[in-house]
């Protein structure tokens, strides 16, 4: 199963449909055989670092009072015990190994899904040859794969065109990226998976194969939702009233409107627009 993750990587690459998935720079820089740091961990554990820090600094007498019976062990990130050295179960953790104990657990932590990593790269590489993805740093490569997670409101703009009386300086299409840049980050991304059943950006300005399109949907009021059609990329916006409406109609929908809707129907912009 992780052999196929990769195989789904090496799609998204080819194809240039990013996965929507956050993963860590430990399972990136893994792909890449780039050396790991104490960084990468406490991105997913800060506690962890947060613990080793302070055992890291005990005096002697305290290290005796909070470590006087703790073994050569650590658990991962499953909860999983492991020994970080042979017999690690039965030798103490003194105050002058201290050091390398934290050390061992730093190494067993950044290292524990190794075998997954080389599965998921296998798969990768039957796709594209990992020999050439080691052109890009980490951050490259999970940006290729799995796009940007910011939605950039103004690269959105960029790359939409406009149908019937709209267009770039109309009020309803003003007031719509004012409510845009108005998002946090993940009303952005549900807002672009309502309008393309995706939630992130093309990685570069030559990914963009589509423009956003929005259209007028003069049979609605100020109670009707917009209507979205996700396989054309597009929306149909009812002319509101004023930003504030629009931008609670709008967030109704990408809250609560999350099935396909009507997209091969030719005639779905004359239908009559749903009502909260």
């Amino acid at each position: 199963m992780f052999e196929f993750v990769g195989t789904l990587m090496g799609i998204a690459l080819c194809t240039r449909f990013p996965l929507p998935l956050d993963l860590s720079s430990i399972l990136w820089k893994g792909l890449l055989n780039t050396k790991t740091e104490l960084s990468d961990l406490e991105a997913v554990d800060k506690l962890c670092i947060q613990a080793l820090t302070e055992v890291a600094s005990l005096t002697h007498e305290k290290f005796g009072e909070m470590m006087g019976t703790e073994k050569f062990v650590t658990q991962l990130s499953d909860n999983t015990e492991v020994e970080l050295k042979r017999d690690g179960k039965s030798i103490g953790v003194t105050f002058e190994a201290r050091h390398h104990y934290t050390d061992l657990v730093i190494r067993a932590r950044l290292n524990e899904a190794e075998r997954q990593i080389a599965a998921i790269r296998k798969g990768l590489d039957a796709l594209v040859p990992i020999r050439m993805l080691s052109l890009f740093s980490w951050f490259d490569l999970e940006t290729l794969v799995c796009g940007n997670p910011h939605i950039d409101v103004e690269a959105l703009r960029r790359h939409t065109r406009f149908t019937g009386v709209l267009n770039s300086t109309h009020p309803l299409v003003r007031h719509l990226f004012d409510a845009l840049h108005s998002f946090n980050m993940e009303e952005r991304q549900l807002f672009l998976r309502f309008v393309w059943g995706r939630n992130r950006l093309p990685a570069t300005e030559g990914d963009w194969t589509t423009k956003f399109t929005i259209n007028y949907l003069s049979t609605a009021s100020d109670e009707s939702l917009p209507i979205s059609h996700t396989c054309f990329f597009s929306i149909d916006l009812p002319n509101y009233s004023t930003l504030e409406v629009l931008k609670r109609k709008i967030l109704y929908a990408i809250y609560n409107c999350t099935a396909i809707d009507v997209d091969f129907n030719p005639s779905a912009s004359q239908l009559q627009a749903w009502v909260d």
